[in-house]
């Protein structure tokens, strides 16, 4: 089929499966309930081997050069250590809108093969409710090991990362995510820009060239511990998009947290707040108009720098939000502010400061902000810890780190007190 043929029968699909669902009610006989749950698993199932397909079609419509990039958007480039240039790469990583899913079947094609058809919620379930066909016992044979847990093929745990990052605030803002393919990956940041000079004719060019220096992901370990009752478990339907959704929402908010305010102190990353040479502004006080604001933007432009968000506690977004005018209207933001997308994140505190209730707002260039990611996640079942209040424990387990390729591309507004 064409691509456009598969995207129909898939859409086809999950319009059956919603209709299906919608008839499951609790008057249901449990037979009937029972043979529903198979038909739906069923649909599930096409419905995810018709998405591998899709995208197994939108490669093979890529250029040969996309196709064939061993990472998209790395070049090489150059960086000097203790006299010499040394060669690294200069990673700008996996865009928002771009899928890590992508990147891993590009990267590991014969994976991608071997588990055509099985979606990282159907091999959770299949740990815990044990294994339903030989796809399903071969993914989970595969990563077993002896402490009990299961290592997700490389690429379900993309697509675990691509659902963390579709619930990421950081991403959203406009971070990307570098996959890190060891223990220690060194990649270029350009320091300075080449400074282009007028000459005579005839005249010699004057040099220019580019700096780099080096940065170094050191992936640093965060886990999640979810408890799930064992009938939810056995009971529920809609599992397979589930567990996925709620492991992967709790690891964002915890990486949004360390991306902005991570201390840096180990194992914790360091985040843009802590990073050193950020631009930013001591408010200290409520905020009564958009000056604030208008100032980061302003700083941010002269260091040649167009912010792509805000980012703030729900709190300082409701206090911009209920700001009036003399006249007791609505107070409209400037042009220049209402144009920067503002996003909220209960990440940021609003406990710190000398009145214990101020918090941070952020304003910058987020594509300058790299989100380090291995490609495994590691994802290990407790069945006797909470066996008394009849639960499962699901521990998710990733590693990553935080890097910034340019300072100068993020300001903070700090110590934001409570209005008023």
């Amino acid at each position: 089929m064409t691509l456009s043929e598969l995207q129909a029968e898939r859409r086809a699909k999950v319009t059956e499966a919603r209709a299906l669902y919608r008839t499951l009610t609790d008057k249901t006989p449990e037979k009937e309930a029972r043979k529903i749950e198979r038909e739906f698993d069923v649909l599930m199932a096409e419905v995810d081997d018709l998405a591998a397909q899709i995208d197994e079609a939108k490669d093979q419509s890529e250029a040969e050069e996309a196709r064939m990039a061993k990472r998209p958007g790395v070049n090489p480039g150059t960086v000097r250590t203790g006299g010499e240039e040394e060669p690294v790469e200069v990673v700008t990583g996996i865009v928002p809108e771009a899928r890590m899913a992508d990147w891993a079947r590009r990267e590991y094609h014969q994976d991608a093969e071997t588990y055509r058809g099985l979606s990282a919620g159907r091999f959770l379930r299949a740990m815990v409710l044990g294994a339903t066909n030989d796809l399903e016992r071969r993914a989970l044979a595969g990563g077993t090991d002896s402490a009990g847990g299961f290592t997700v093929p490389t690429v379900l745990s993309a697509e675990l990362i691509d659902l963390m990052r579709a619930a990421s605030v950081a991403s959203r803002a406009g971070a990307r995510t570098v996959p890190l393919t060891s223990d220690s990956n060194v990649v270029a940041r350009l320091a300075t820009d080449p400074t282009p000079a007028w000459r005579q004719e005839n005249a010699a060019i004057t040099e220019a060239d580019p700096t780099f220096d080096a940065v170094t992901f050191t992936p640093q370990s965060l886990a999640v511990l979810v408890k799930v009752s064992r009938e939810l478990l056995e009971d529920s339907i809609n599992l397979e998009t589930e567990l996925p959704r709620i492991l992967t929402s709790a690891l964002a908010q915890e990486w949004d947290r360390v991306a902005l305010i991570g201390s840096g102190s180990a194992p914790e990353p360091r985040g843009v707040l802590n990073q050193s040479g950020i631009l930013t502004t001591a408010l200290d006080g409520a905020i009564t108009n958009y000056a604030p604001l208008l100032t980061a933007r302003t700083k941010l432009l002269s260091a040649n720098h167009l912010p792509t968000a805000i980012i703030a506690h729900p709190r300082d977004e409701g206090t911009l939000a209920g700001l009036t005018a003399t006249d007791d209207q609505p107070l409209m933001a400037p042009r220049q502010i209402s144009e920067v997308p503002m996003l909220t994140t209960t990440a940021i505190p609003t406990d710190a400061g000398v009145g214990d209730d101020e918090s941070v707002v952020f304003m910058g260039d987020f594509t300058r902000l790299m989100l380090g990611v291995r490609s495994q996640i590691r994802v290990e079942i407790l069945r006797e810890t909470f066996a008394g209040n009849h639960q499962y424990g699901f521990v998710c387990h990733l590693r990553g780190d935080v890097q910034v390729s340019h300072p100068k591309a993020f300001h903070t507004t700090t110590g934001v007190g409570r209005a008023a």
